[in-house]
């Protein structure tokens, strides 16, 4: 028969820890305590009540209820571990231990055909003891239903919203992890990033230096040997060439200037393709042999860029410097075309010849490394090394579509 109906809807409550625990800090009960409390509610409340009452259980007989509300009270304790059995053998007990059970299992497990069909036989059994030919009346309809929906259909709705929930906390958790890892991931990079960043500029910086100090200062010292060894009686000789390193000195510092104000030049002020016949001169003047020959661009060809121009004067620049310290009696063939497939220079100078290598100037080893970088960061080609004649040669191809300033 009936049983009082302002329980159940206490227990799904109580039930609820069946579910995933819910994020933040929440008042818990022990586990234990929280796996007997049904078993204990209905041991010490349901069962001496079906024990003295006829009416109360599902038979006419007080024992056989008392011993079938004992037997759900004990099957409830395993609801946690096998959720399943919980609810088919509460299907022979009272309403209060099957709505517990039928919540966790819904609760637990979700929408399954395993629920369902258990879920179908709990409303059968809820609607066993009730005479289903006496609805005449709206009190005996409600009496026929209210069994079915309070211990059946609202427990397993309570325990699939459980679950629902359960599972979007879950899934707000793992994204929230997600997140939280791909932040992470994007913060390392950054952060590699920046440091790659930071070394190309040192090295670049790096470079820039080595090509104007390493240039200047190479002529600087050939035109003080060269001074020392002048003649005390020829004053004119003396002049020129401390005007010469007053003029490599100045130009030094105005190039460093600019390296260290901006690291990089301004477009109108940077070297180029304009300044390579001053270079040129300046070589010469220091003893070394230089021709130089610069062709197009034919009518059509768009001229090279800044940039494209920039590394050009820098390779040939450190080409030159490299004959005087490594081949200072040498003839050397300076050559820029502007082609249709890019810009195109080489720089070849002859054997060192019978004088020797002449003044030893100090080397970084950096020189070729740095051409082939400039080359590289535009896209082209650097290629350097003995010519079969005993020389050395550095060809260069610079695509004239480089990115422009």
């Amino acid at each position: 028969m009936r049983q009082p109906t302002d329980q159940p809807a206490e227990e799904p409550a109580e039930e609820q820890d069946l579910s995933a625990p819910l994020p933040g800090p929440v008042l818990r009960l022990p586990r234990p305590v929280r796996t007997l409390a049904p078993t204990a509610v209905v041991l010490l409340v349901l069962v001496p009540l079906a024990a003295h009452d006829p009416d109360f259980g599902p038979t006419t007989s007080p024992g056989t209820n008392a011993a079938l509300m004992a037997f759900g009270a004990c099957a409830l304790a395993f609801r946690r571990r096998f959720p399943r059995a919980t609810t088919a053998a509460t299907l022979l007990s009272g309403q209060l231990p099957l709505a517990v059970a039928l919540y966790g299992l819904a609760a637990r497990r979700g929408a399954n055909p395993v629920l369902y069909a258990l879920a179908v036989l709990a409303e059968i059994r809820l609607f066993v003891p009730f005479d289903l030919g006496d609805v005449s009346t709206p009190s005996a309809l409600a009496n026929l239903v209210e069994d079915p929906l309070v211990f059946g259909a609202v427990p397993l709705a309570l325990g699939l919203t459980a679950h629902q929930r359960a599972r979007t906390v879950s899934v707000l958790a793992e994204r929230n992890r997600l997140l939280a890892e791909r932040n992470r991931l994007l913060v390392e990079a950054r952060r590699h990033a920046e440091e790659r960043a930071a070394g190309a500029e040192r090295a670049r910086l790096a470079r820039e230096m080595h090509d104007v100090v390493s240039n200047r200062v190479s002529l600087i010292t050939l035109h003080a040997g060269a001074g020392q060894v002048a003649q005390a009686d020829d004053p004119a000789a003396v002049r020129e060439t401390l005007g010469l390193i007053r003029a490599l000195g100045l130009q030094a510092l105005t190039e460093l200037r600019g390296l260290l104000g901006v690291l990089t030049p301004a477009s109108d002020q940077a070297p180029s393709l304009r300044g390579l016949p001053t270079l040129v001169q300046e070589s010469r003047r220091a003893g070394l042999a230089v021709g130089l020959t610069v062709t197009g661009p034919d009518d059509g060809l768009p001229a090279p860029g800044p940039k494209v121009q920039y590394a050009a004067y820098r390779i040939v620049q450190e080409a030159l410097t490299n004959a005087h310290k490594h081949a200072p009696a040498a003839e050397v063939a300076v050559t820029v075309a502007v082609e249709p497939d890019g810009l195109r220079l080489t720089v070849v100078n002859s054997p060192a010849g019978a004088d020797g290598p002449g003044p030893e100037l100090p080397s970084g080893g950096h020189g070729l490394a740095g051409m082939r970088t400039r080359a590289d960061d535009l896209g082209g080609t650097l290629h350097a090394g003995p010519t079969p004649e005993g020389g050395f040669a550095v060809r260069a191809r610079l695509p004239l579509g480089a990115v422009r300033d």
